[in-house]
């Protein structure tokens, strides 16, 4: 499939958007694309993360003879000499750091305390963003192993602030809603009210919600919640205070401001990189379960494995649902991963295939698909829908009841299954 590319975006933009879209989706420059890569980067006018994320993404695919041209952006012999090259892309990253770069390059992985070693780096306010380009690049083209993830995370764990590492009052078990933070752009959220829904079968909602990198830039969820005008949550001792409607919302810049940095950075590496799946692990409140998506299929057990590793009692995962949400399709099956701890410490999985139309008793004929959804009409009917149990929206309405008896079936396993040590 060609890669269709907007010319009116920057070279680097563009450049990135062709080698760095994976395995199977990389393709080589244009020599024109090429010569304007090159020309930006004798004028400076490339960031240093951009530069880091372009870079790995070409090495990943393997450079191509049309793409020799950038040798001319760097001193003779530069562009084929790993080490050389990881130190004109990052030479204000530390001594380890690069030595991990190249290691990347070299096709090593990581075990989990060089990996929570290089998490420390990235998520600190130390010179490098070069080296942080590259291995938010890198890494999603290739791939994070288990312990790269798990290591990774411990790091970002560690950023999370004061207000955030105090006892959860008690009270009735914690579920994280863990929505994607990058964007929705062709349909409506139901978030808050799946919330709400979760609420009612004796839980505490909770939502980490932050700014929106991209790719889809239209909204998010905390584009939703700043609609509906809810207030958010400044430390872990308001989760004993009186349920609110739909839960209570964390804002990533009060949680991290570490991880809510790293919003700046993405949008210059363009490509979603793993922090797009870690960032939602984060666990300030101790939760019993996390509820969490992924679109593509060889995700669904990766967002487990995860979840497990990152000392979830519980796990929900939903796949093949409405991309970039936790939302249920209305008209393919959806399938609902379920992870629950036992005495050992092993899990027990379980998987749920849940079909819409099935459960609704009657046939959708196609699955909606907005052209321009926008946050303000999403909150008017997220409100409709909790006021009177309905709206003038048809898909929007089956979407919820659906979900909710989706989400309903994977708790109870999850409570049926669930071995306290």
């Amino acid at each position: 499939m060609a890669i269709v590319l907007n010319p009116s975006e920057p070279a680097i933009v563009r450049g990135i958007k062709t080698v760095g879209v994976g395995k199977k989706g990389s393709k080589a420059l244009t020599p024109q694309l090429a010569r304007e890569i090159v020309e930006d980067l004798k004028a400076d006018k490339i960031s240093a993360a951009a530069q880091g994320a372009f870079f790995a993404g070409l090495l990943a695919k393997g450079i191509a003879p049309e793409e020799e041209i950038l040798a001319q952006a760097f001193k003779p012999g530069t562009l084929h000499d790993v080490k050389r090259l990881v130190e004109a892309i990052a030479p204000d990253a530390p001594a380890f750091v690069r030595v991990i770069c190249t290691d990347l390059f070299n096709h090593k992985t990581l075990d989990k305390k060089t990996a929570c070693r290089l998490g420390e780096f990235l998520f600190s306010n130390n010179a490098g963003d070069g080296a942080r380009g590259l291995v938010a690049s890198f890494l999603r083209v290739r791939y994070e192993t288990d312990d790269e993830y798990e290591g990774l995370l411990q790091a970002i764990q560690e950023t999370i602030t004061p207000a955030f590492r105090t006892p959860v009052p008690d009270g009735d078990p914690v579920i994280q809603l863990a929505e994607p933070f990058d964007g929705n752009d062709h349909s409506y959220m139901i978030t808050p009210l799946l919330g709400a829904y979760v609420q009612s079968l004796g839980y505490r909602t909770l939502h980490l919600v932050g700014r929106n990198s991209g790719p889809k830039l239209v909204f998010n969820l905390l584009d939703v919640v700043e609609a509906l005008k809810i207030s958010f949550v400044k430390n872990n001792s308001e989760l004993g205070k009186l349920k609110s409607a739909f839960g209570w919302f964390i804002h990533q810049k009060d949680l991290s401001s570490a991880v809510d940095r790293w919003v700046d950075i993405r949008r210059q590496t363009v490509k979603r990189p793993f922090l797009a799946t870690l960032e939602k692990f984060l666990n300030p409140a101790n939760a019993q379960i996390i509820a969490t998506s992924a679109f593509h299929p060889p995700y669904g057990e990766k967002m487990l494995t995860i979840s497990e590793r990152a000392g979830f009692p519980g796990a929900i995962v939903i796949r093949n649902g409405i991309e970039g949400s936790l939302a249920f399709s209305l008209k393919r099956e959806t399938r609902i991963l379920c992870s629950a701890r036992q005495k050992d410490g092993s899990y027990r999985r379980h998987e749920i295939i849940f079909e819409a139309e099935k459960f609704l008793g009657e046939t959708i004929e196609t699955e909606e698909k907005r052209e321009h959804p926008n946050a303000i009409d999403n909150a008017r009917l997220i409100e409709e829908y909790r006021k009177v149990g309905k709206t003038a929206n048809r898909h929007f309405d089956l979407r919820v009841k659906a979900t909710c008896e989706g989400f309903r079936m994977a708790i109870e396993w999850i409570g049926n299954n669930l071995r306290w040590t």
